[in-house]
Parts: structure tokens; sequence; C-alpha cells
């Protein structure tokens, strides 16, 4: 959820032997940092056992009170390093109060440069953590501490991008994570259970505005409407993380880690595109794309949900990890890992290997423009539109955006697509001819024409590969009162052929068997897990179920309005390493 220079910190030319590793650690809890207003943050040191050598320091800003850290902490002590897990300002037994966000860029700040003066610390500091504490570590970096060497953001959140909003789409998600973090302990087995979907569903069911979120979830919340205040992506959101300007020039070395699945890898890479030269990524910055999770990006697993992937994908983060801490603060050897700034994994039959690349723009070796073909229905599975590569011939097709429709709002069985009734579109490509590879991200380009103020346009994209399983690629949402800038809304004016260029969200690396096709929706968000639009041109959060507006969408198609679809292919022969060792 967000010109440094170390070269001068480390011994000139010569490398610095490590601590010894061991199984042993010295631990000391309630370790106190105070801050430049005089608020102390609380901490629990982890160093090596009977050092009395100075060593690097690696910590993590978390707003997360627990002890999951432990084994972290531990690992790094065993090999020779000092690690901390700190507590944001106001939580655990931090002192202050908190605010998600807001005050962690200078509490950064404070805690790089008290580490670098303390008697174990040799003053090269290091960050640490994933999601919240990715994000803040960009944050941090972004207020130039001179003694911090290296940052290592994994699942960054970035604020306004990702997190409590997507393409300015608020998600109710957002009351469950402000519940979780409510006060000063961590509320991990209220997080976790069904009473979140039963609340989504029943504000879903009644037409509640999504303002009422946290009254009805018991947990009034200040932050919440804060954060609805501000539904364009404006000041208060870029005043959250640094900007481009301030991320392009950041000169510190840089290990970071998403994945296909990775639900922050949108704020991720929108820090990766932001650091980004004309001639691709600073050499000082690694980037690893797996085909994880969330939480799969810190432990990764081979399964997630019904997909599966090889053993090459299970790697040992922490460890990789620890090499790079060594490389870029002890002087050590550049991780074996790294065989080019960007490593990614491609999954499917015949992959399941890593691949390499100077940038993640050059897995993608070239594009593919299709155009959208409603001719003989569009509106379910079994009688879908083309995927084309011309437009002649191609027509386009309407589709009912009806809030009231609720048939939506429970869990589907049935294969993705098959569940469109009205209020939607489904196209297909012509199946593979050979195996392929589709490398990077989809870009939608689609001429709409909406008779209604406002509307929630949605696409999903999967490989359906010769079993009939569908694989799920990206999934991508346009607000149409945000078509033309997240920055300002302008209400549709009806009738009216508009171009809605929708980028897509998910980076994807899959290798697609012969005889797969690709399977394009586009159609009505309307479900309880994300922000109710009642297509109305009031705000959306204060939208109910009486602000409803039913609404015929027609997607046009023709040589002066093309809808298209950008395909991305990468190398299928290119080279492969499936092994998760190095």
């Amino acid at each position: 959820m967000r010109g440094i220079v170390f070269a001068g910190l480390l011994l000139a030319g010569l490398a610095r032997a490590a601590a010894p590793e061991t199984n042993e650690i010295q631990l000391q809890m309630h370790v106190a940092i105070p801050m430049r207003d005089g608020v102390k943050l609380n901490a629990t040191l982890y160093r090596p056992a009977g050092s009395i050598k100075r060593a690097p320091v690696v910590f993590m800003l978390t707003a997360y009170p627990d002890d999951t850290s432990h084994p972290t902490g531990a690992y790094f002590a065993a090999h020779g390093m000092n690690y901390l897990y700190v507590d944001v300002r106001g939580r655990g037994d931090s002192e202050g109060n908190f605010v998600p966000f807001e005050r962690d860029a200078n509490d950064g700040h404070d805690v790089v440069e008290w580490l670098a003066r303390q008697p174990w610390s040799d003053g090269h500091v290091a960050m640490f953590g994933g999601s919240y504490a990715g994000g803040d570590q960009w944050q941090v970096a972004g207020t130039h501490p001179p003694h911090l060497s290296a940052i290592a953001p994994v699942a960054s959140v970035r604020l306004g991008i990702d997190f409590p909003m997507a393409h300015n789409v608020s998600y109710p998600y957002t009351i469950q994570w402000l519940s979780y973090t409510t006060g000063r302990p961590l509320y991990g087995a209220l997080f976790q259970t069904q009473v979140w979907d039963d609340l989504n569903k029943r504000m879903y069911r009644q037409g509640l505005p999504f303002s009422r979120l946290d009254v009805e979830a018991g947990n009034p919340n200040a932050e919440f409407h804060k954060w609805i205040a501000h539904p364009d992506y404006d000041a208060y959101w870029k005043g959250l993380s640094p900007t481009k300007d301030v991320v392009a020039k950041l000169n510190l070395p840089m290990l970071v880690i998403t994945g296909a699945r990775d639900g922050d890898q949108l704020g991720t890479l929108s820090f990766y595109e932001d650091h980004l030269t004309p001639s691709g990524p600073p050499k000082n910055y690694f980037l690893v794309m797996g085909p994880w999770d969330h939480p799969g990006t810190r432990e990764p697993k081979p399964d997630i949900g019904d997909e599966h992937f090889g053993p090459a994908s299970v790697i040992d983060v922490r460890r990789l990890h620890l090499e790079w801490y060594r490389h870029v603060m002890l002087n050590g050897p550049k991780p074996a890992f790294f065989q080019n700034n960007v490593a990614y994994y491609v999954s499917g039959p015949g992959a399941e290997c890593w691949k390499y690349a100077d940038s993640l723009a050059a897995a993608t070796k070239r594009t593919q423009t299709l155009f959208l073909n409603a001719a003989g229905g569009a509106d379910n599975l079994y009688s879908s539109g083309k995927l084309q590569d011309a437009v002649k011939g191609a027509v386009g097709a309407q589709w009912i955006s009806d809030p009231t429709d609720l048939r939506n709002g429970g869990p589907s069985n049935v294969p993705p697509g098959d569940d469109i009734h009205g209020d939607g579109l489904v196209f297909h490509t012509a199946p593979f001819a050979q195996d392929t590879e589709l490398d990077g991200k989809m870009s939608l380009k689609l001429s709409l024409t909406i008779d209604g103020p406002d509307a929630d346009i949605g696409a999903s994209l999967f490989l359906i590969t010769p079993d009939g399983k569908a694989h799920a690629l990206d999934q991508t949402i346009v607000r149409a009162r945000y078509r033309h800038s997240l920055e300002k809304a302008e209400l549709v004016k009806p009738g009216v052929v508009d171009l809605y260029a929708i980028p897509g969200t998910q980076w994807f690396a899959v290798r697609a068997p012969k005889g797969s096709r690709l399977r394009l929706i586009v159609g009505s968000v309307n479900d309880p897990g994300s922000q109710k639009n009642w297509n109305s041109a009031k705000p959306v959060s204060d939208q109910s179920r009486a602000d409803a507006h039913k609404e015929a969408i027609r997607l046009v198609q023709d040589a002066a309005h093309p809808s298209t679809i950008a395909i991305p292919y990468g190398d299928v022969n290119g080279p492969c390493r499936n092994s998760a060792t190095w």
C-alpha cells in the first residue's frame, strides 16, 4: 500500500565477513525506539547469540502486533544479522494513536537512524516485509534516511491504487481490515470468520448504502468515512505514498516480490513503473513475479485454490532475502537466483519454470489486437461471440445493467461465463494451433454507449485448456464516471459513444497448450464483494436501492468505433529454469 547512495557505507572493494551462523539467538522484548515527537515505538530485537561484533540490521515496520515474525527474526539472527519487529505508532505496545499509513514515513525514517546508532549495529539498515509492511518501505525510502541501505518490499500496497479502492472502486473488505486493526490488539480470529461474507450479502440484499458498512459491521469507524470521502484519486491519496518523481530518483538496492495472483500486484507494479528509466529498471532493482497469491509471496505454496504449480514455484523466499541483504550490506555475491533483473514464473503444462528478462516489458515479445464480434449472440457460454483479428464482419451487442437484479450475489458453481443472464457478453478466441505462451497484461478498448449517468463495467480473462478447465488470468473494472481520468469524475452522456480504455489489472505468465482458447467476459459488476453502484449520479457510497437505475449498455463495433483486446505473447521456446534451488 506505496538519491540514497549506500556505496560509501561499504568497506571499499572488500567483502566483509558475515557473523558465524548459529542456532542460538538473543531475544530482547520491549525495545523502545524514540520518535522525533517523543512517542516511542515498541520493537522486539533478535541478535546473534553471544555476538559482540557490530552487524547489519533488518527491520519490519508493521501494523500487525503478533508473534508470527518470530521464525523470521530467529532465522536472520541465526545467520548473523540483527532483526527487529517494530509495531507502528498506536499498535501493539507502541505509543501514540494509529492512523493507517499517515505517519509511517517519518516514523520509519526515525527508526532507521536510531538503529544505525546502536552499539550492535554496523550502520547498515535494511527493511523487510510485505503488504502493509511492503508499502511503508516505499514511504520510508521517500524520506531519504541517510543510513537506509536497501529495501525489500513484498506485495506492496499503494494507497488509493489498490487499497482501499482499485480503479476508484471501493470494496467491503475495507471495513474487515479496519476491524482487524482497530485498537491495539490484533483481531485475527475475527478477521477469518464468515461474519464478513454474511455482512456483505446482507448489505447487498437490503440495498443499503455503502456508507453504512461500518455501522452494520458493529464498528463505527472515522477512518472508513475519511476514505470514502475521497472517491477520486486526489491529493489525499497521492500524499500517502511517494510521488512518481520521488520514486524515480530513489537510488538504493531494491528486491521487489509479487505474484500473478497477488491482490496487491497493482500497487507493487505501480512503484515498479514509476522507477523505470528509458533503458529499463536500474541495475540494482530486482523484481520477482511468482505464480502466487498474496500470502504466497511470503510463503510460496504449490496450490492456490484448484490451481497446482510445479515444485520450482516453491522457492525459499527467506533465504533469498538473506542472500540479498548479504550482497548489499556485506558486499557478498549477488544471489545466484538473479540471472537478470526480472525473474518471472511461467505456469502451465510444459512450463512450470522460471524465466528471466531485462525488464517486465521485455517478457512480452509481441501483442495481438483482436476485435470483439457478437454476431450470432454473445449472451452466454454456449452462444458466445468471437475474438477475431479483423474488424470486418464484427458487430456489437447490448446488455442490461439492472442493479436490482440480485442473482449474481451468491456463489456460482457453473463455469465462468455460464452464469451470464442478460448482464454481460462472452467472447472466445479460436483454439491455439500450437503451444502458446502468454506473458504480460491484457488491454481493453471498448466503445460503449450507456443510457444512464454511471455504471461499473468489469472484464474477466480466462484461459480455457483442452480439458475444459477455466484458469483465471485477470479481472479488471472501470467505473464509467472515471472513464477519462481517475482524478476527476465525469458523468456519462446518455447515448453518446465513448471510449473506455481499460488496462489490465494483473500481469500473468502462462503456457497455453495447443487447443486452448481465451475467454473474455465483459459485463456489469453486481455482486456483494464490490462496492454497489446503483447507476445513479449521486456519490456511489451514498447510493441505495432507492437510487437504482436500470440501464442499457451497448458495445459498439465498427471501423469508426472499434472495440478491441490486446493479448500479450511471450517466447514459448525461451530458456526455462525448472528448479526451486540455486
